[in-house]
């Protein structure tokens, strides 16, 4: 998965990620696997990018302070939102914001600050025509290829417009429904073999 798209998945967890299901999988004997070049010809060529300029960068720390805000009100809904000063973007500051793990709303409220505080920022963003590019291919060939394989994925893909409108706090990525315990991390690395969730070119 590409930088961009993988340090923003990873970090939004809850805004972006749809959980994994219980359904079993039935694994084709020979595995199916996605034709780049089939993707190439049918979405043409990849869009380009562009810089993450100063308000590329304030527009998604604003986004994603909302999203983490939208997080907390939905267990309490009565919460009053603290004023927060970015300290740090590098990602570095919000792998260190750990709560103990206990569910309480001065936990959440915690790790809203602690988030808020130091938002990962991307050293570089997908813009709009990448974003719906990106769709295309999740949608297009992503969740055949997981359905040729034997996999089902739960939530269905937004429409197209929100999706590009949203990303990448779009509240959807194809995931396969997986058995509670089967290694996710493992079918993931399986399946990126043949179902690559990124399209060679996307950067």
């Amino acid at each position: 998965m590409l930088p961009a798209v993988a340090l923003v998945l990873l970090a939004l967890a809850g805004c972006t990620l749809a959980e994994p299901g219980a359904a079993a999988p039935t694994k084709t004997a020979q595995p199916y696997a996605i034709d780049q070049g089939e993707v190439a010809k049918t979405l043409g060529e990849v869009p380009e990018g562009e810089p993450m300029t100063p308000e590329r960068t304030a527009d998604f720390i604003t986004r994603f302070q909302d999203c983490r805000w939208e997080l907390v009100t939905r267990s309490y809904p009565e919460a009053v939102r603290p004023a927060v000063t970015v300290a740090d973007t590098t990602g570095a500051g919000a792998r260190a914001c750990m709560s103990d793990g206990l569910i309480s709303e001065e936990n959440a409220m915690s790790d809203y600050v602690c988030l808020a505080q130091n938002p990962p920022v991307p050293p570089a963003a997908l813009t709009d025509a990448q974003a719906g590019y990106l769709y295309d291919y999740w949608t297009g060939f992503v969740l055949p290829c997981y359905h040729e394989n034997g996999y089902e994925v739960e939530a269905q893909p937004p429409i197209r417009a929100d999706f590009v409108a949203r990303w990448p706090f779009q509240n959807w990525s194809p995931r396969p429904s997986t058995l509670g315990g089967e290694d996710i991390i493992e079918l993931f690395a399986e399946l990126d073999q043949f179902c690559p969730d990124t399209p060679d070119g996307l950067s």
